[in-house]
């Protein structure tokens, strides 16, 4: 049974009362989207000059350049801007480590969720999909997949959107050619690596048994200062190569603690450029 931390209504609750404060950072981009408030690739009514073209019959007479006309005795017809709605895909690692404590399987429901607010207070086509998987809403989420390269999900992404990666990174093979599939095509890529904080900074608490949460494997480990070190030392080698990777890559990548939701956004996501006040 989920834990009532975990619940849909206590998880929408959370994300209502702090995603208003925040919206996504997406720059000056173009987009691909429905009717909305972003630049787009294409030509539309807004107010923003994008370029001329020569005038053909039928054209709305209120475009015509009449300076140009006057200068060159052409009819010329200015052309805006489109505005638009940015498609956004929020693509959920769905592997059994983001559910190995209880507080960093909250943080991501939190997040997941606030992902889709954030994606709706743009107006945007948001989708929720599981990496390999198919399109689902927030509370259909369930952490059992197993271990392995980052895969796109059933439906094609669309391109010229905003693609939201929610992981924790913790892959077993190498990373690079999925990811790139994730990432090709879009307008703005945000990888958010959500760790619990016994991850980030384990203690030295002696003799344990360790047990993988999608193996089921056992290991007796002596979790001494030296073991906590190395551990620590191979962490930062596996977030540094994965920023560099998407970073490198045009994305924006970003380190999360399992906390609560104001939390996330004001320690982590608001400087890393994820986020911006709203």
């Amino acid at each position: 049974m989920a834990s009532p931390d975990t619940q849909p209504e206590t998880i929408a609750a959370e994300v209502a009362g702090i995603a208003g404060r925040y919206r996504l950072a997406l720059g000056a981009q173009r987009f691909r989207g429905r009717m909305g408030g972003r630049r787009g690739h294409g030509v539309g009514s807004s107010m923003e000059f994008f370029d001329f073209r020569d005038y053909a019959l039928g054209d709305d007479l209120r475009y015509i350049d009449w300076r140009s006309y006057a200068r060159t005795e052409q009819l010329r017809i200015r052309l805006h801007q489109e505005e638009v709605a940015p498609y956004v895909d929020v693509l959920v690692d769905t592997s059994a480590s983001l559910s190995a404590t209880s507080g960093k399987e909250r943080a991501a429901r939190l997040l997941a969720a606030a992902c889709l607010q954030w994606a709706k207070r743009e107006g945007a086509m948001a989708r929720l999909s599981a990496l390999g998987g198919s399109e689902l809403l927030a509370e259909q989420l369930v952490f059992d997949g197993p271990a392995g390269a980052p895969l796109p999900p059933v439906a094609p992404l669309r391109p010229g959107g905003v693609r939201i990666l929610l992981t924790d990174g913790l892959w077993p093979e190498d990373p690079a050619p999925g990811l790139l599939r994730l990432m090709t095509g879009a307008a703005r890529f945000f990888c958010l690596q959500l760790l619990d904080p016994w991850e980030l900074e384990p203690t030295a608490e002696g003799a344990m048994t360790l047990v993988d949460c999608e193996t089921g494997q056992r290991a007796e480990v002596q979790l001494d200062a030296r073991a906590v070190a190395a551990y620590r030392g191979r962490l930062q080698r596996l977030l540094d190569e994965l920023r560099l990777l998407v970073i490198g890559h045009g994305g924006d990548h970003a380190v999360v603690r399992a906390d609560i939701l104001a939390s996330m956004c004001a320690r982590d996501l608001l400087p890393a450029g994820v986020l911006e006040p709203a």
